[in-house]
């Protein structure tokens, strides 16, 4: 019976060839670990900011959806007789004309 005659599985040879790149490169493993560790967390954090920016500007848009419908609304409520709209339409429609809107 030989020693070492186990067969290397895909960790052996996935740390096997991490060594060999450090070697090629003249680093430690544990720099080369290092190295990829960082590089996970800046891709996480890019990824972070982009999902961030596409949420602001979803959420603006929206926003925006929103008062204009509230605008269109009004502007609508506005022209009715005083009579014919709600209390509450006719203090904004009122405060619209007395700010030129």
């Amino acid at each position: 019976m030989k020693m070492n005659d186990q067969p290397g599985n895909i960790v052996t040879q996935f740390f096997a060839w991490l060594a060999a790149i450090a070697a090629g490169l003249g680093l430690t493993t544990q720099d080369v670990v290092y190295m990829i560790f960082g590089l996970i967390g800046v891709v996480i954090s890019l990824a972070s900011y982009v999902n961030g920016r596409i949420d602001a500007r979803r959420r603006r848009k929206e926003d925006e959806k929103r008062t204009s419908m509230i605008r269109e609304y009004l502007e609508e409520e506005s022209d009715k007789p005083s009579s014919e709209r709600p209390a509450v339409v006719s203090v904004v429609a009122d405060a619209l004309k007395e700010t030129g809107e």
